[in-house]
């Protein structure tokens, strides 16, 4: 899988099911992608919560990468 920032999607939702894809916990993702599990949360918050913030692609991708069985 190569990076393709043309695919970017910071939707809370996507990146939730990432999350359910991967088959990860919230911490052991985080863990995986290098964020501390209070950081993650926040990317995958409801857009209408005051505590989310717009992913960056680089955690997209790296969530991609999780679910990716060639990885």
């Amino acid at each position: 899988m190569k990076p393709d920032a043309t695919k970017y999607n910071p939707n809370a939702e996507y990146l939730r099911d990432l999350l359910k894809r991967s088959g990860l916990s919230q911490r052991a993702a985080a863990a995986q992608i290098g964020l501390s599990a209070a950081g993650f949360q926040n990317y995958i918050r409801k857009t209408g919560d005051k505590k989310y913030r717009k992913a960056p692609y680089t955690v997209q991708f790296a969530l991609e990468c999780l679910t990716d069985p060639r990885s």
